[in-house]
């Protein structure tokens, strides 16, 4: 066997493992050469495509059905738009999952994100994408058009070779991350991967941004700039930057406020602090309003609601609401309501 199936062990104890297999000296050195690169970006040492077999417990044949037809290894569904429309997800296997998790975990896991990402990343949420903008009058807000969809397995491809993975070992690792040799929605690697991907032309924004006194934040697809101004000239730019690297806007969900004073990000309300916007409240409100009035069941019965987890749904957008609003007592009555009728029913 000419691997060791640990994901990471230094360049010395390759050295020593080779030795002890009798692998001629020339060779031992390609490899050293694959290893030294791999070690010092701290990523697992794979060779060839046995190799990564030994790494994540899947069979070579099978490996090779999920890099070569990976649509087996999918399903695909539809869930409804907030705003209409239709967004397709398509979920991996579990054979396909257990991969892209490996791959997830010791690959991909600590590798640099531009903290002006705050979606899907660690310690950072749509609550503290919309804190940035707190107290600001401009609002440029920028949506990405099909953002998984646009980032080709090209992409990925050189993303892995820049890692230090050779050529082949490079294309496997992405055709392991992409669907339609693009990333798809549902795999667990297609959020940090756009996040990764996304890295450099984040940091160009954010530069760009500072120069011009605005802040600038992210969150997966939606682009927010603010401060006391923004002009044309600026937006137009911003644009022309984001084209270049790749992307296509939304144009429909494009927009330039000057003089706001409040804005929506991320579906919390940004003023001078922080709020979930009246509606949300509104409809949650009423939705109190008669299960203390008539009973969680009649409620249920008569707004013909079909969701099994509907108590646990209204729990979590109560949460939500206190999240934002921490100190909001009419909700944090509700929370109190609602967790009443949990504990009863336990």
């Amino acid at each position: 066997m000419l691997y060791s199936i640990e994901p990471v062990k230094s360049p010395q104890e390759w050295r020593t493992y080779f030795d002890n297999i009798g692998l001629k000296e020339e060779y031992i050195e390609i490899y050293l050469q694959i290893i030294e690169e791999l070690y010092r970006k701290k990523n697992p040492i794979i060779f060839e495509i046995e190799h990564f077999s030994k790494l994540v417990g899947v069979e070579v044949t099978v490996l090779l059905s999920m890099i070569f037809s990976k649509e087996k290894f999918y399903r695909q569904f539809k869930i409804p738009k907030k705003k209409g429309g239709e967004r397709t997800i398509t979920v991996p296997s579990p054979s396909l999952m257990l991969v892209q998790k490996w791959i997830y975990n010791y690959i991909l896991i600590n590798k640099k994100i531009h903290y002006s990402a705050h979606g899907f990343n660690f310690n950072r949420s749509i609550i503290t994408n919309a804190k940035m903008h707190v107290g600001n009058k401009a609002f440029l807000k920028i949506d990405l058009k099909d953002f998984f969809p646009s980032i080709p397995i090209g992409w990925i491809v050189n993303y892995f070779k820049q890692q230090g993975y050779p050529p082949k070992i490079s294309f496997y690792l992405a055709s392991l991350c992409t669907l339609k040799d693009s990333l798809p929605q549902g795999a667990p690697t297609s959020p940090i991967l756009s996040n990764i991907i996304f890295y450099n032309l984040d940091k160009v924004l954010y530069k760009f941004s500072k120069k011009n006194a605005l802040t600038y934040t992210r969150y997966a697809d939606d682009l927010v700039f603010s401060g006391k101004y923004i002009s044309l000239k600026f937006r137009n730019f911003v644009i022309f930057l984001i084209r270049k690297y790749g992307f296509q806007i939304n144009s429909k969900k494009t927009s330039l406020k000057v003089n706001a004073g409040q804005n929506i990000i991320t579906g919390i309300l940004v003023k001078d602090t922080i709020f979930v916007p009246k509606k949300y409240k509104r409809k949650l409100r009423q939705e109190m309003f008669y299960i203390k009035k008539f009973g969680l069941l009649s409620h249920i019965a008569t707004t013909n609601i079909r969701d099994p987890n509907y108590v646990y749904s209204l729990m979590g957008r109560l949460n939500f609401v206190l999240t934002v609003e921490p100190e909001n007592e009419e909700f944090i009555e509700y929370q109190n309501y609602i967790k009443r009728i949990l504990k009863k029913a336990d």
